[in-house]
């Protein structure tokens, strides 16, 4: 139980407009579990290809690591499976919504035993906003920009 307070408290200590975008990236992170769960996944790409002309912004260095604070600490604390492609998601449509451009990479690694994993993440840029953990391990299949 103690550490769902200090769990709480941390949230606590953010600051308002943090606090908020963690709430906000659960809700992406609730949206994006649905929309893998329901949505093929060419209809998915091109959904979250979206206009790409439309988006632009220069993007805020500080703005795109709070954000993928943000998502990794909803995820780790939501009660549904948020692994590496709902976090790309959740944390592409905070980003998008500031107008800044990013990437989703979907990527496989290949172990020695014939079992392939995948692995999703998202970059700002040249920013790897989450799922940046040994990416050095996979190789990508295949992107989506916008």
């Amino acid at each position: 139980m103690s550490s769902g307070k200090s769990k709480l408290g941390k949230f606590g200590q953010l600051p308002a407009a943090d606090q908020w975008l963690v709430v906000r990236a659960a809700f992406w992170l609730g949206i994006a579990r649905i929309m893998l769960v329901m949505t093929p996944f060419r209809r998915l790409s091109e959904s979250l290809a979206g206009n790409a002309d439309a988006i632009g912004n220069e993007a805020d260095p500080n703005y795109v690591e709070r954000v993928g604070y943000a998502v990794r600490a909803a995820a780790n604390n939501v009660p549904w499976r948020s692994n590496c492609f709902p976090q790309a998601i959740a944390a592409r449509m905070l980003l998008r919504r500031q107008g800044y451009a990013t990437t989703i990479h979907l990527g496989v690694e290949k172990n020695g035993e014939g079992d392939i994993a995948g692995h999703a993440w998202l970059t700002c840029g040249e920013t790897v906003v989450v799922g940046g953990e040994d990416l050095d391990r996979y190789t990508e299949m295949h992107s989506i920009n916008a």
